[in-house]
Order: C-alpha cells, then structure tokens, then sequence
C-alpha cells in the first residue's frame, strides 16, 4: 500500500451563513469564534485586525479567520459583507487572506450559500467548491500591492460601471491617490484606470445593443453613458460604427 505524503483534513461543514452591513463608525467589536469565520466585503472600506495582524479590506476582499482567533471591523466608510460560519480544522489549508477575480466567482459562491437555506446537498457541494478554490488561492504566489489595487479597480468597475463612476470615486474607496492608482494601470495593463473603466462600459453596451432590443437610452442608462450622444461616440470609435449598424448586422 502506498504511503500518504499530505497531511489529511476533515471536510468543512457550513454552521451558518448571513448578510452584515454597517453604516460609517460603526464598528464590529473584538471577538472571537469557535469556528472558522470566512468573511467576503462586498462594499465598503474596512480595518480589520486579526489576531496580531491587521488588514485593510475593499471590496472583493476575502478574509478568512481561524478558530479562537480575535478579530474585530472598525468601519471607516460603512460596509457590507457576506460571512460564513464554518466548522474545519483549525490546521485546514486556506489562506488568512485572497482576493476575487473580476468574474465575481467567490462572490457568486459566497452569495448561493448565503440564500440556500433548503438543501443541505446544495450547501455542502457548493462549500465544497468554495473549499477548492480558496485551497487553490493558498497554493498561488501573493499578489504584489500593485497587482491587488488593480484588481480591486477592475472589480470596482465591474460592479459599478453603470453607476456614473469617477476613477476619483475608485481611487478614495482603494484609499490609494489617482496618480498612484494611474501608474499601477500603467505598469500593468500598459492603459490608465479611465480607458479601462471605458472598455467595460463599452463591452455592456455592445452586448445590450447586440443582443436585446432595447432603445439606445436605455442602453446608455444601463451602462453610464450621459446620452445617446455619448454612446453613439464611443460605440462609433471602437467599432466604425453607428449602434444602429451594429444592431441591424448583428454580432
């Protein structure tokens, strides 16, 4: 019989799952669980020291607690958050700290278990897909904090395009001045924050117009144009054409 060479642990098993939200100045206090706490910040700017080490969370933040470990959110912006109660060991692989990916994957994870209340198979499998890829997160080599605050620009975006975004806006909730957040853009994606927040503006709208019959103020309602004016520019400089073009051709 071949010998095991990795440590073997028991499978998580969810406790309990809810909504937190918090308005500005209102801080969760000190404490401490019995169970591991898996929490992802949906909105908001938030310290939170664990144990002996502090963190500052934004959106698509995912921090992970262990057992009898203290841990307290002092709410510098009011936030939200998803939080999970779950029983494994207190030597399982996961990291203390990961981030999503711009596909909102843990976020959609995080969110299913949250709402299912009914099935337990449900829960369990998908506990069991969150369990795989945070253990896939504790295996990758950590972002450097260029490469989180681009992320968490790009997330930003995502969620908040339609929104009528300011990169000044994206920049105050990173905590991170324009220029610094400009030159990460720079160095990474080789574009700057407002070309990139521009792109997914326009990737939505070509979809809408592609794929719907909506009219093009909707259209540009949807996805953050001030006019159809405005939306027909862009719509016209990335593609050479006209909205109505597009629609009449198809994709």
């Amino acid at each position: 019989m071949q010998e095991a060479t990795g440590l073997m642990h028991k499978s998580p098993r969810l406790l309990g799952a809810g909504v937190h939200t918090a308005a500005p100045g209102k801080d969760y206090p000190s404490h401490a669980h019995t169970s591991w706490e898996l929490v992802y910040y949906v909105r908001g700017r938030i310290t939170c020291p664990v144990g002996d080490t502090t963190y500052d969370a934004t959106p698509g933040t995912v921090l992970l607690t262990p057992p009898h470990t203290w841990h307290a959110e002092q709410s510098r912006t009011g936030y939200a958050n998803r939080f999970l109660q779950v029983d494994a060991a207190t030597t399982h692989p996961w990291p203390r700290l990961c981030y999503d990916d711009t596909d909102h994957t843990l976020r959609r994870v995080f969110d299913a278990l949250v709402r299912e209340t009914e099935s337990d198979e449900l829960r369990a499998l998908l506990l069991a897909e969150l369990d795989l890829r945070l253990r896939r997160a504790a295996a990758t080599p950590p972002r450097t904090p260029a490469e989180q605050l681009v992320a968490q620009a790009e997330q930003l975006f995502e969620e908040r395009f339609a929104a009528g975004l300011r990169i000044a806006h994206v920049a105050a909730d990173l905590g991170v001045s324009q220029s610094g957040l400009r030159a990460a853009f720079t160095r990474l994606r080789n574009t700057s924050p407002r070309a990139a927040l521009q792109a997914v503006r326009l990737r939505h709208a070509l979809a809408h117009i592609r794929n719907s019959t909506l009219p093009l103020q909707a259209v540009a309602d949807l996805t953050g144009y001030h006019s159809v004016s405005h939306l027909t520019r862009h719509i016209k400089a990335a593609t050479g054409s006209p909205p109505g073009a597009l629609r009449s051709n198809g994709p």
